[in-house]
């Protein structure tokens, strides 16, 4: 991609990011990519790593998530398109009003087989508080997203997810991503698919709680449908709040996926009130309504 004019690259994301229809839910974009493999390897010499803002000796100042939050999708990386993979090396820039529109930027996706962050990640968070051309502003909050609706199709199982001593050790891996990479949180998105998966809420429950005690200001945020309808998304959800609507300091928030004008505003109840609907509805917590991001498309 350094061949191509960066306006020309970044014209082509944007197009690509109109087109997401959810935190990682790839189920409705213009055409569907499904599954994901892993890139073969070529016969191209790898890039060299990227130096971590540790090695750099850089102090990574983590702004505070808001009270209000207007949150953009950033796609980074995805591992079906050519040009993009998690190892691409290219580098993105913002366009201005994505810098002057929003307080929270997330980055999409990270590939859960790996869990290694996106070269492209790394070079756009390295930018915050520089000023630079293209640069994230110094109080804009960074989150890292995890898998995604592709990457929930396959890999299936995440293998992290398996057991909690597998959630724990990524745990440890993941507590590490902040002050190496620049992100102040990470958005678990934990699709159908993998997220069907017996074990993996109570895994991702591990996962989240082990975080907690590596890294307790990491912020932490779980995407959900309008419907709960995925297991895992579920379990993380009603284990992060109570009946009333009390923390139990797992998420910080929850996301609706729900993309079409303001309707995600009729599946606010289903979580701010999840213990007060139907029996058996499978949301026991309420969420309080100030942790609750709504999906929205113009």
């Amino acid at each position: 991609m350094g061949d191509q004019p960066q306006a020309l690259v970044m014209q082509r994301m944007l197009r690509y990011q109109r087109n997401l229809a959810s935190m990682g839910n790839r189920r409705y974009e213009a055409t569907a990519r499904l599954p994901v493999d892993l890139p073969a390897a070529d016969d191209q010499p790898e890039p060299e790593p990227l130096p971590t803002m540790e090695q750099l000796n850089i102090t990574v100042n983590h702004p505070e998530w808001p009270a209000k939050i207007l949150g953009l999708y950033i796609l980074l990386a995805d591992d079906s398109e050519e040009g993009f993979e998690s190892d691409a090396d290219w580098t993105p820039e913002l366009f201005e009003w994505q810098q002057e529109a929003s307080n929270v930027l997330f980055f999409t996706f990270i590939h859960p087989d790996t869990m290694e962050i996106p070269r492209s990640y790394q070079k756009l968070a390295a930018t915050r508080g520089t000023g630079l051309p293209g640069s994230i502003p110094a109080d804009t909050v960074i989150m890292f997203a995890i898998g995604g609706y592709a990457y929930s199709i396959k890999p299936n199982p995440w293998h992290w997810l398996v057991t909690k001593e597998a959630a724990e050790a990524m745990a440890v891996k993941v507590a590490e991503w902040p002050e190496k990479y620049g992100c102040d949180g990470i958005d678990l998105d934990l699709e159908e698919g993998a997220g069907a998966k017996k074990e993996a809420g109570p895994n991702m429950i591990h996962f989240i709680r082990k975080l907690r005690e590596l890294k307790p200001d990491l912020i932490i945020s779980q995407p959900v449908y309008g419907y709960p309808q995925v297991q895992a998304e579920t379990d993380v959800i009603n284990a992060s709040w109570d009946p009333e609507g009390t923390s139990a300091n797992l998420a910080n928030s929850l996301g609706l996926m729900v993309y079409e004008g303001t309707q995600a505003l009729n599946y606010v109840k289903n979580y701010a009130n999840g213990a007060g609907q139907w029996s058996g509805f499978p949301i026991t917590a309420s969420a309080p309504k100030n942790v609750i991001l709504l999906g929205a498309k113009g």
